[in-house]
């Protein structure tokens, strides 16, 4: 009898690119999404920064993040790897800068941005030390006082390969406790976390089957560069 063998696992880039636009529709009201959107802009707001110079990475289709800020008179740059993505952002979102770049290979200069999120972007096609290196990164391009949100899927997982939505990726992810860790190592200020459930409408986007959707662990961190 021949064996099922398990499919290669796609680049996040084709994972992404086939997900398209109806991901927005799978994470729609995502509650800890939408607080740590207002948590940024209050933040702002009391700063007194306007425009503040922000950065998406992993922006998908540039809502609600991108559209939020961008709405409140930021100045806002979406990063993807999918240009499905990318396409699809440019369009909803007018008032954003997209750009279509592996995070990796970001090079702004030091101290340029007021505000970085990154919103379930740092799972797929890394390893745990990329992780930490992409906050080692983020860091160093805010500013000081800089506010960061970080959001993942807390697993202590190096390079597993699954099946998300129906569709075979490679990902590496951190444990609730080593995640929060990491951002203390990078140098910031942990201001906030939390660990909550979510379970996507991936089978109602149409993005797959009702049996390839899970409730997912999410963890969000809120996180500020010192000043000095």
């Amino acid at each position: 009898m021949a064996t099922e063998t398990a499919p290669t696992p796609l680049s996040t880039e084709a994972v992404f690119d086939l997900v398209g636009p109806a991901y927005e529709d799978a994470f729609a009201g995502l509650p800890t999404q939408a607080a740590s959107i207002q948590w940024i802009l209050s933040q702002l707001s009391a700063a007194g920064i306007s425009p503040a110079k922000t950065v998406d990475i992993g922006c998908g289709t540039g809502k609600p993040v991108c559209f939020d800020l961008a709405a409140a008179g930021h100045d806002v740059l979406g990063l993807d790897i999918s240009g499905a993505m990318v396409h699809a952002a440019r369009a909803r979102v007018p008032l954003a800068r997209f750009e279509k770049v592996d995070i990796r290979d970001f090079r702004p200069g030091a101290g340029t941005y007021d505000v970085a999120t990154a919103y379930f972007s740092l799972i797929a096609g890394v390893t745990q030390d990329e992780i930490r290196g992409v906050l080692a990164q983020v860091f160093g391009i805010l500013k000081p006082g800089g506010l960061f949100v970080w959001s993942t899927v807390p697993l202590d997982a190096e390079k597993a390969d699954i099946s998300w939505m129906g569709k075979p990726v490679t990902v590496s992810s951190l444990a609730p406790e080593a995640a929060v860790e990491a951002v203390k190592a990078a140098g910031f200020v942990v201001e906030h976390e939390a660990v909550t459930k979510f379970t996507p409408k991936g089978a109602e986007a149409g993005i797959c089957k009702p049996e390839d959707v899970w409730e997912e662990t999410h963890l969000f961190v809120y996180a500020k560069k010192p000043v000095v």
